[in-house]
């Protein structure tokens, strides 16, 4: 594990959407609150996944992370910096320390222009050497992900799924980034095909100390890539641990919740079935006390009325459950 202050650290980060009617005089009516107060460090060489429900917040807090969002409230700090209100030089700096690889690689690749010319499109903004020089990383990149110097003058449409995804990463990498967030990088991929995408992000991030933010829904795949799991549910951290810990001891209704929902992926492993009731509340109006109240299976009447804090259990490892406000 990486020693040292934290390389992404962000602190107590909200994101209200408001809803609106009409369009010559608007009024609110609310507001969606999509992102509540969410906390989390991640240091250089380290993987933190975020888990949750789709409508969970995990996307909207990657998105401020990327600087494509404001916080409502919060900050968020790259090397002991706040990155919103950048503007210049500042900006493109931190462009270039924090990248992105998205589940669609299509999102990032021009199908009209070569694979060689969108990763150097990084190096040539930076202005990172001459043309030889920015040839010769292009080359560099397409070997570190498995590809062959000579696809650098193939077009998308060329490539698999597989390979996309590869070129993708390798143009977040063109930039030298200290920082990237994956979002969903490994669902639209083949089973057969995730495995070894998984360990060629492995190996680049023990080549070069990059830091992931692995945003995903599979388990399977946070457990094998992350060294910290953050658990979210309706905008809110529910549980947060190193990956081990968690997996080997789920605390929260919510978390157990999502394990029994998947295959036992280790030999020995039995897991109680939960089958949650009723469907996710509305951010626009989320229940008082713990969000989660209404679906859990180990309601308690406090559970309506106060909301949980977030606090540590054991070593590392915290819960927001009132289950646990003596442990």
């Amino acid at each position: 594990m990486s020693e040292g202050p934290p390389l992404l650290r962000v602190e107590g980060v909200r994101k209200y959407f408001a809803l609106t009617k009409g369009i010559l005089f608007t009024q609110t009516l609310g507001y969606i609150k999509a992102v509540d107060d969410v906390s989390f460090e991640i240091r250089a060489g380290e993987t933190l996944g975020l888990v949750g429900e789709s409508g969970c917040g995990k996307t909207t807090t990657s998105r401020m992370i990327l600087n494509l969002e404001e916080p409502t409230e919060g900050r968020v700090l790259v090397d002991g910096e706040p990155i919103h209100g950048l503007k210049g030089e500042a900006l493109s700096a931190y462009r270039a320390k924090v990248q992105a690889v998205f589940q669609d690689p299509w999102s990032s690749l021009n199908p009209r222009m070569k694979v060689g010319r969108t990763i150097a499109e990084a190096l040539i903004v930076n202005a990172v050497g001459d043309k030889a020089r920015i040839h010769e990383r292009v080359r560099e990149l397409l070997l570190q992900v498995g590809l062959r110097p000579e696809q650098a003058q193939q077009y998308p449409h060329e490539f698999s799924g597989g390979q996309r995804q590869r070129v993708a990463l390798a143009a977040a990498l063109a930039s030298r980034p200290k920082l990237i967030v994956l979002d969903e990088p490994v669902s639209a991929l083949d089973v057969s095909i995730r495995a070894q995408m998984m360990n060629l992000l492995k190996d680049i991030q023990t080549q070069d100390n990059v830091a992931y933010l692995l945003v995903a829904h599979d388990l399977a795949t946070v457990r094998h890539m992350a060294d910290h799991t953050v658990v979210m549910y309706l905008g809110k951290i529910v549980e947060q641990a190193p990956t081990a810990s968690l997996f080997e001891d789920v605390r929260h209704p919510y978390t157990r919740a999502l394990f029994s929902a998947v295959l036992v992926a280790w030999p020995g492993r039995q897991e109680e079935e939960i089958v949650l009731k009723g469907e996710v509340p509305s951010p626009l109006n989320p229940p008082s006390g713990c969000r989660f109240h209404p679906r859990c299976a180990w309601v308690m009447p406090r559970c309506s009325q106060q909301e949980p804090v977030l606090r540590e259990v054991s070593p590392g490892h915290a819960v927001a459950c009132h289950l646990f406000d003596n442990a």
